[in-house]
């Protein structure tokens, strides 16, 4: 009957096997199946939806292009025009895309009604837009709006008219609704039949999806009914079974005697867990008579144990209080270290707050400070822990411990009852301590170490670290006192240095640093990158190198300085293409007959050679301007001495050594207001003035003089100008020369006006002329005494460089100023504006015309 159960479990049990095995290969085939029309569905529909996004970006790009056209047609703006270029490329691709993938008659439709519309377009109506805007642009058209007649009127719409590629409707005008309601038209029959096939597709799904669950469902089913009648029964056995065996294991774990266990007739797991059973409860009933005399021989192994743990616990707090005091010192060492390093690395006193916090720190101390012996016996102090109050009773009273370790100059120290009212939370007495600092030299006091404990006294050894420090305190005061004193003459050297106007460099054998001073920075810009006052050597020299206009002398001369020479000549050489002028010169320091170092002195000397430079210019233009009109009279006066000359020839000769007389007179006039100006002695016979006068005349003389040139005044007429307050000579002397110069500087002729303005605060003089011009490189020192444009034309026309000097002067000496401006070739602008006292007047629009030949 047994082996006929286990027969029948052992059917049972493959039965089940086979039965979920066959449930979970037709789970899996399912599985397979859903996934694989779930991908196709969501291909299609993916498909579906790309190829109606396509139709509609395709369609709003017909949209854009409408309206592009219209806009096109309407302004001709050629962007617009390209604009509709790109979109041609953009619309073929598209259109090209759905002849390519149609895969419906309603794709192919689609496509073809597309192609269709690109070409009428395209083919038809942008050429034709385009010939309409190329004929208002021209204005063979002159319409605001498009007219459809007038596109059929042109050339190319009677040509594609007759072509039959273009329609009219019944109004005459281009037929181009027909066309985009026939694409519009298959876009919706697409659209549509692309909406349907999505709901097809999707109804598709859903159905296979609803299978599926059939065929899970009664997977589940199937597998509930073998759990129920096969699956339980087996199940519900073998857990009797097994509860057994938890019983017994709980009453063998309780301390109960269990020999053995009923074994079931079995071969399979819980037989072979019920033989394991009997034989561990043996096992364990062996062990426990075992265990119970092993236990009595622990008890005594564990009485000796724990006494030689006692003695262990003696050993460690010894070693724990050995450890501790180690700590202790070990921090003690650290602090007299950190101060140490602190006195050795820290040079101000910013340092010295750390410093009497980890004295305070050493010595238990509850308060300290550091007191400073400054000059003049006064104090300065650096706290920690104090108060104001008490800071300043221990420097200003006299009873002071201070008081007594400076008159003593050894360690003080004092002790009194804290007052009950003191803030300080131990009612004990204060212990305080005063150790001086003293030069060993002078055994001068130079500082103080002040503490303060409240619970007991200094104990030795904290006294000797106390005065083991101030000893390492004095040193580094004495340190910080010559420091600051090289410091000190460091910055007078500098100082010394900067105030010499001569830019230095000093130099020492072997060091590549060298010591500048500031005008060697204004001198040379480019080595400015900061306020330090150290360079290299290299550095400087090729950055002075670089500027200087004649490289190879300047580095001749260095070579012979770095090789230890002393030349006794300066040399002299220009900068920046002769902008600077510099005398270099050597001085050799020496000291106790003994070569320290070189000095290298650059001198600018920009102006002395400028000024030599004019005197140069000065002689020659003298010489020049002089000897012309002296030749002329020279000539004419010794040929009617020694010759026989008719009366019209000796008036022509008279009137040219007049003119010549003049012009020398006028000449050496020049030459005084300059030397005026110069030295500061020009004046003016100011008065009253009325310009428009004084302009009229000046111009009327010029335009009568000059038969090559028209020279016009301007001003309002009938205007009431406002008067000013100058000289009248120097105002005439001040037109002479600007129309003078315009008269010189215009050799072919042509129109000067001079222009008469007023506004709320200044009379402008405007001078303009149609001559030479001036180079924009020449207008910012056309002003400066002696200068002259340097180019061919003004070289032709003489002169000496003072005109406009003077007029500047004098302008500048009515409060007043001067400007130019200039083009070449085509003439130069002088304009004048001058303070005026009255500041009413009328404005006519009227001009008055004053010329002549």
């Amino acid at each position: 009957m047994r082996w006929i159960n286990r027969k029948i479990g052992r059917q049972l049990m493959a039965s089940f096997y086979i039965v979920l095995t066959t449930l979970m290969i037709s789970s899996l085939i399912v599985y397979n199946y859903t996934d694989t029309k779930l991908q196709e569905t969501r291909l299609k529909l993916e498909d579906i939806r790309d190829r109606s996004a396509r139709a509609g970006a395709l369609w709003e790009q017909w949209q854009d292009l409408q309206f592009n056209m219209r806009g096109y047609a309407l302004i001709g703006d050629q962007e617009i025009y390209q604009k509709m270029v790109d979109q041609q490329a953009t619309i073929d691709e598209q259109t090209r895309w759905f002849e390519e993938n149609a895969i419906y008659e309603q794709g192919k439709d689609y496509a073809r009604s597309s192609r269709e519309l690109y070409a009428y377009y395209f083919e038809a109506i942008l050429p034709l837009i385009q010939s309409y805007v190329e004929a208002k642009a021209s204005g063979e058209v002159d319409e605001s709006f498009l007219e459809g007649t007038t596109l059929t009127s042109l050339p190319l719409g009677k040509e594609l008219l007759a072509n039959g590629r273009i329609k009219l409707d019944a109004s005459g005008n281009i037929d181009v609704l027909s066309e985009i309601n026939k694409s519009e038209l298959a876009l919706g029959g697409y659209r549509d039949f692309l909406e349907e096939w999505s709901g097809k597709t999707s109804q598709q799904l859903e159905q296979e999806i609803q299978t599926t669950q059939l065929i899970w469902l009664s997977n589940i089913i199937v597998l509930v009914g073998v759990l129920i009648f096969f699956v339980y029964p087996f199940i519900r056995k073998i857990t009797a079974e097994l509860l057994s065996l938890v019983k017994n294991s709980q009453r063998l774990a309780g301390g109960e005697d269990i020999s053995r266990v009923e074994v079931p007739d079995r071969k399979d797991e819980i037989g072979i867990l019920a033989l394991s059973f009997n034989q561990m409860a043996g096992s364990i009933s062996e062990n426990k008579q075992h265990m119970l005399a092993k236990n009595e021989e622990l008890q005594a192994q564990q009485e000796e144990l724990q006494a030689q743990q006692e003695e262990l616990q003696a050993q460690q707090q010894e070693l724990e209080e050995a450890l501790e005091l180690t700590m202790r010192n070990e921090q003690h060492l650290q602090y007299r270290n950190d101060l140490t390093e602190t006195l050795a690395a820290r040079e101000a006193l910013t340092a010295y707050p750390e410093i009497i916090e980890k004295l305070i720190t050493i010595t238990d101390s509850e308060i300290g400070a550091l007191v400073f012996v400054d000059e003049g016996s006064a104090y300065s102090i650096v706290t920690h822990g104090m108060t104001e109050e008490l800071s300043e009773q221990l420097l200003g009273s006299d009873f002071s411990l201070l008081k007594r370790a400076d008159s003593l100059k050894k360690a003080v120290h004092s002790s009194k009852q804290v007052a009950s009212n003191h803030p300080l939370p131990y009612p004990y007495y204060m212990y305080e301590t005063a150790v001086p600092i003293l030069d060993p030299a002078s055994e001068e006091v130079i500082a103080f170490i002040y503490l303060v404990r409240y619970r007991d006294q200094f104990t030795n050894e904290q006294m000797r670290d106390v005065m083991s420090f101030s000893r390492q305190l004095s040193l580094s005061l004495l340190r910080m006192r010559l420091f600051d004193e090289m410091n000190r003459e460091k910055t007078k050297t500098e100082r010394i240095l900067d105030s010499i106007r001569e830019a230095v460099i000093y130099i020492e054998p072997g060091k590549e640093d060298v010591f500048v001073n500031r005008p060697l920075y204004d001198l040379f810009p480019e080595l400015q990158f900061g306020t330090a006052k150290t360079e290299t050597l290299q550095g400087c020299l090729d950055t002075i190198h670089a500027v200087v206009d004649e490289p190879e002398a300047f580095s001749r001369y260095v070579e012979a300085v770095l090789q230890g020479e002393v030349p006794k000549d300066s040399l002299q050489f220009s900068i920046r293409e002769q902008v600077v002028f510099i005398q270099f010169y050597v001085e050799s320091i020496e000291i106790e007959g003994v070569r320290k170092g070189t000095m290298l002195v650059l001198r600018d000397v920009t102006k002395e050679t400028e000024m030599d430079r004019l005197k140069s210019e000065l002689v020659s233009t003298v010489s020049h301007e002089l000897r012309t009109p002296l030749s002329s009279i020279y000539g004419f006066t010794e040929l009617m001495l020694n010759r026989d000359i008719d009366v019209s020839r000796q008036d022509r000769y008279l009137k040219t050594i007049h003119s010549e007389t003049e012009r020398l007179a006028n000449l050496v006039n020049d030459f005084l207001d300059v030397q005026r100006m110069e030295s500061g002695t020009q004046s003016y016979q100011k008065g009253l003035i009325d310009l428009r006068p004084l302009l009229e005349e000046t111009t009327q003389f010029y335009a009568a003089s000059t038969a090559q040139h028209t020279i016009t005044f301007y001003a309002h007429d009938d205007a009431s100008y406002p008067l000013i307050e100058a000289d009248e000579e120097k105002m005439k002397q001040l037109m002479n020369n600007l129309l003078n110069n315009a008269v010189k500087y215009s050799p072919l002729g042509g129109n000067i006006e001079v222009a008469l303005t007023v506004d709320h605060q200044y009379v402008q003089i405007d001078v303009r002329d149609e001559g030479i011009g001036i180079p924009s490189n020449a207008l910012e020192k056309l002003f400066e005494k002696f200068y002259r444009v340097d180019n061919s034309d003004s070289r032709k026309i003489g002169g000496t460089g003072l005109g406009l000097a003077i007029c500047k002067e004098i302008v500048e000496g009515h409060g007043g100023n001067i400007s130019v401006a200039s083009i070449e070739k085509r003439g130069s602008t002088f304009t004048v504006k001058l303070p005026h006292i009255v500041t009413t007047y009328e404005t006519v629009s009227d001009m008055i015309d004053i010329s002549g030949k």
